[in-house]
């Protein structure tokens, strides 16, 4: 579907957020109120576009700027996990570089498969509240300075004694070339490594918004999981049914503790994802099964599975095999990763502390976040959560 830019622009002038109607009913609608409120918060005009597109258009965003005429930024944002800005501001450009250096440090803190939703929130966090990001300054190499070489004719054996001069130097000249390209990349190398190594003390607080992040988004989740469950409930429903909603709860449940416990790390708030996503299923499940039952031709489209390299990278699309026990098992994996294992490339697994946590002994580990072995949820239980 192609988006009209001089039509947004125009629609931008009257409501600061965007979201084609098409793509209305597909976004998490308790973090786009969080984001509405969070644009008042800012000091300068924020603009939020939302377009039903796989690839977000950088070239459409432009336009849109440039019909609307206002000063600001303009964020937009897919269904999916994109986001792509762009800013104008006349002749300041101080907040210019502090609205570009806020979307750095956004950038560091989400993951690639982030849902766009949760980027915008954290984007927004620090436009409203702006952070600076500090980085060690890489010291000034010195260049190593030519020798100054002097020929002294003092005998008749010139000839001789020139070449052989010639040839040192020209050994020296190529050693020193070679030396100083080394020297030089070494120096790059380490330089960029300081540029891009974040902080202990940045890399907590990233850590900390992301598990924020997560939590915030989770909890949207969780409301609408909780009130079918309390639904389902007072049904009138068969043995398989009841069984189906008494394991979403524990699911819901466990998932619920995760959340709430602010000791949980990152790697359990993934779970209590996988779980909400179990729940989602199981209670999916049970009315595509009364629909059916009901005579209706209507066909429920369930819950798929989160990526099991990591759940943050979000839906599942297809499966792949991998090792696990000495045996080979296919478990569902994001296209992400699954171009990865494709092309032989490292898999982007989720840490568990200091290491992916396929290597670790975690109950997420041992279950593969649920695709093998056990039931996650009987795997919890026995783990006294």
């Amino acid at each position: 579907m192609t988006v009209d830019a001089e039509q947004v622009a125009k629609a931008l002038q009257t409501d600061p957020v965007y979201i084609e109607e098409s793509l209305a009913g597909s976004l998490n609608p308790a973090l786009m109120d969080k984001a509405e409120a969070t644009m008042g918060n800012v000091d300068y005009d924020v603009y939020v576009i939302a377009v039903d597109q796989d690839f977000l258009d950088s070239d459409l965003l432009e336009q849109i700027k440039v019909f609307n005429g206002g000063e600001g930024v303009y964020v937009m944002i897919n269904g999916g996990s994109a986001l792509t800005v762009d800013q104008h501001f006349e002749d300041q450009h101080e907040l210019q570089m502090q609205v570009m250096e806020q979307l750095s440090i956004a950038r560091d803190e989400w993951n690639v498969g982030t849902p766009s939703t949760t980027k915008l929130n954290t984007l927004l966090d620090l436009y409203a509240d702006p952070q600076t990001k500090t980085e060690e300054e890489a010291g000034t190499a010195q260049e190593a300075s030519g020798s100054e070489v002097q020929t002294v004719d003092d005998s008749g054996s010139f000839a001789p004694m020139f070449l052989g001069i010639a040839v040192l130097v020209l050994a020296i000249v190529i050693a020193g070339i070679w030396f100083t390209r080394s020297w030089r990349q070494r120096s790059t190398k380490k330089r960029l490594q300081k540029k891009y190594q974040l902080p202990d003390r940045l890399l907590e607080r990233v850590d900390s918004l992301q598990r924020r992040s997560l939590r915030e988004t989770i909890n949207a989740d969780t409301t609408q999981i909780a009130d079918e469950i309390d639904r389902l409930q007072t049904q009138n429903l068969d043995a398989p049914d009841s069984e189906k909603v008494e394991r979403s709860l524990d699911a819901y449940q466990i998932a619920r503790r995760i959340v709430d416990d602010e000791d949980s790390e990152r790697i359990d708030l993934a779970g209590a994802m996988v779980l909400l996503r179990q729940a989602g299923r199981e209670i999916a499940e049970v009315g595509a099964g009364r629909t059916k039952k009901a005579g209706t031709r209507g066909r429920s489209k369930l819950p798929q599975s989160l990526c099991t390299i990591n759940p943050l990278h979000g839906e599942a699309q297809s499966t792949t095999r991998l090792d696990a026990d000495g045996t080979g098992v296919r478990v569902p994996v994001c296209r992400s990763c699954q171009n990865d294992r494709q092309a032989a490339n490292q898999l982007q697994w989720i840490f568990d502390g200091d290491r992916p946590y396929v290597e670790g002994d975690s109950v997420w580990a041992q279950t593969l976040f649920g695709a093998i072995g056990s039931d996650l949820v009987t795997a919890l239980h026995r783990q006294g959560r």
